[in-house]
C-alpha cells in the first residue's frame, strides 16, 4: 500500500481544507507544514505540497520554513505534487506564485512532479507556477471559485493516481 502524505501551511484554513479533501480523495494523510518532518515522510511514495501565496507571490509562512528545514531532510519520495490558493483577480500579476516554490523544492531534491494543471479557464495576466499552458500544480481561487474547488481536487485527484 502506497504512503501519501499532504503537507499544508495554511493562514485561514482554506488550504488546510483542501489539504485534507484531498488526503481522502488519496488514501492518505494531511499534516501541517509546522509539524511535518522526515519522520512523518519516512516511507512516503507520494508527497504534496500545498500553500496559498500571499502579497505579492510570497509563499505562506509555514511552507516557507517547513521547504527550508525539507532541503536537509534525509528523505526518499519516488513521486511529488503541489497545489496553492491564490486571488486571480485580486493578485492577477502573482497568481498562485508559491505553486513555483514548492515545485522546485521537490524538483532540487530529485522528485519527479506529477499533477501539471491546465491554465484554461483561469483569468489571472501572469503566474512564475505557469509553464505553457500548464500551471505546475494544482491551482484554486477560493476568493472567486469556490465552487469549483471541490471538482478540481476530484479531477487532479485521480490524475495524480494515475500518473504515479
Amino acid at each position: 500500500m502506497m504512503k501519501r502524505v499532504i503537507v499544508y501551511g495554511s493562514m485561514t484554513g482554506n488550504t488546510q481544507a483542501g489539504a485534507e479533501d484531498l488526503a481522502a480523495l488519496l488514501g492518505g494523510k494531511a499534516v501541517a507544514a509546522a509539524d511535518a518532518d522526515a519522520a512523518t515522510l519516512a516511507g512516503c511514495d507520494l508527497l504534496v505540497l500545498g500553500a496559498s501565496t500571499w502579497g505579492m507571490g510570497e509563499l505562506q509562512d509555514d511552507m516557507a520554513d517547513f521547504l527550508s528545514g525539507f532541503a536537509a531532510m534525509d528523505v526518499t519520495v519516488s513521486a511529488g505534487a503541489v497545489f496553492g490558493l491564490g486571488d486571480q483577480f485580486g493578485y492577477g500579476d502573482s497568481f498562485v506564485d508559491g505553486i513555483a516554490d514548492m515545485a522546485e523544492a521537490l524538483k532540487d531534491k530529485g522528485i519527479r512532479l506529477v499533477g501539471r494543471w491546465p491554465t484554461a479557464g483561469y483569468g489571472f495576466s501572469a503566474s512564475r507556477a505557469q509553464d505553457g499552458d500548464e500551471f505546475l500544480g494544482l491551482a484554486l481561487d477560493q476568493d472567486n471559485e469556490e465552487e469549483k474547488t471541490a471538482g478540481r481536487l476530484r479531477g487532479w485527484a485521480e490524475q495524480i493516481k494515475a500518473e504515479v
